[in-house]
């Protein structure tokens, strides 16, 4: 399905607007069957009347029920249309001409059917088949004006065996009811010429707004694809993919103003890798970048809450917003944090720790107030990061207000 609009665009637009015109023939069928069904059903009923009295009313039911079966296989036809439709665009000629050999089927077999009839029927019925052949050839206007091709050929197949039997008899009333029949053929032919134009013409101003629509669908969507993904560059720490520190600034502003109004805690957490200078030193940039995504990883296994975010601020250090928690309950969350990372046992032969990675963290517990700004709550937390560090790191400090 993704592939369809590229598709569209590598066939033709003069195939696309001719696949366009038969779906109008194949659209209106069931309702052009429906309707020639109907007169076909009358004109049965009528003829089958006259002629039982002669014992050829059999001849009227063979005849029904080839229309029946022609019809059908037209239906059948039409189903298997609608299922191919999007996928063959390419064939609207094939399409077409089954569509095409139908309709000269039917009007053949219509006019036919008026012909065999004609003798053995009054004069009053031959004159209602008469109007019934002339009312189906002005009803196919509807059905048939896209083509003009489709509506002469069967005005002519439905018509003409009428008239070339009414010139045979030679009597006048036959050769003015044949004179009329030619007069409204060429009347209804040329007629429906301007509205073949007018529906021609309809049907290519829709397929070119529908081409405009789709055009316009895939620029807003590759338009909103690369919104979302300058957003993603624009809030988004490339190296870890965690948030940057501008993301973490935004956030951290939209929920001290949200906690103004709702009293409730609204603590930072500022974390620092000891010594990872003395860690890419020795075991190379590459691992060491390695390393700063796993803690990311880690933090953001740990911190899953909507409203909470972990962002990278600089070289090894991250930020971390955590609104709605106790200053007891960070402290808890930090603790935790850092005795997955021991359990993780990254080397670290250069610390003054241990042998292992380790982290230390600053904690910020400042209430939520006008007269604190969310710079003042990072300061805080700073200053806290810089107590642990002094204290020994690998150790959490806290700065409660």
């Amino acid at each position: 399905m993704n592939n369809e609009p590229d598709q569209r665009h590598s066939i033709s637009i003069y195939h696309l607007k001719q696949h366009e015109l038969v779906n109008f023939l194949y659209d209106r069928f069931t309702v052009g069957m429906v309707f020639t069904l109907i007169v076909a059903l009358v004109a049965t009923v009528l003829a089958a009347m006259e002629l039982s009295l002669q014992g050829r009313q059999n001849w009227v039911y063979l005849w029904f029920g080839g229309m029946l079966l022609i019809q059908f296989l037209r239906y059948r036809l039409q189903q298997q249309y609608a299922k191919n439709r999007i996928e063959d665009q390419l064939n609207h000629r094939v399409w077409k001409r089954r569509f095409v050999i139908g309709v000269y089927i039917v009007a053949l077999w219509q006019g036919l059917g008026v012909v065999i009839a004609m003798p053995y029927i009054s004069q009053n019925l031959q004159y209602i088949f008469h109007s019934f052949l002339l009312g189906l050839g002005a009803g196919a206007i509807a059905y048939l004006a896209t083509s003009m091709m489709v509506f002469g050929g069967y005005l002519i197949l439905m018509i003409m065996p009428v008239t070339l039997y009414l010139f045979w008899q030679a009597t006048p009333d036959s050769i003015v009811l044949a004179s009329m029949h030619i007069f409204m053929v060429g009347a209804y032919y040329f007629g429906v010429r301007r509205m073949n134009g007018m529906i021609a013409d309809a049907l290519h101003f829709r397929f070119d707004n529908e081409m405009l629509v789709n055009d316009l669908q895939r620029l807003l969507k590759a338009v909103a694809e690369s919104n979302k993904e300058l957003n993603d560059l624009s809030t988004t720490d490339e190296l870890t993919g965690a948030s940057n520190f501008r993301a973490f600034r935004v956030g951290l502003e939209n929920q001290r103003i949200k906690h103004l109004s709702r009293k409730l805690p609204l603590n930072v957490a500022i974390l620092n890798i000891d010594f990872y200078h003395e860690y890419n030193t020795l075991y190379g940039y590459d691992i060491g970048n390695k390393t700063l995504s796993a803690v990311a990883n880690l933090l953001t296994r740990e911190i899953v809450q909507n409203d909470e975010v972990v962002a990278r601020m600089a070289g090894a250090e991250f930020a971390i917003m955590l609104p709605g928690i106790s200053c007891e309950g960070t402290r808890v969350l930090m603790e935790k944090i850092m005795q997955q990372l021991a359990e993780m046992a990254i080397p670290h032969e250069n610390s003054r720790v241990g042998p292992f990675l380790t982290i230390s963290v600053g904690i910020s517990c400042l209430p939520v107030s006008q007269k604190i700004s969310t710079r003042d709550m990072i300061m805080t937390a700073e200053e806290a990061l810089r107590r642990a560090k002094k204290n020994g790191r690998n150790r959490i400090e806290v700065i409660n207000g």
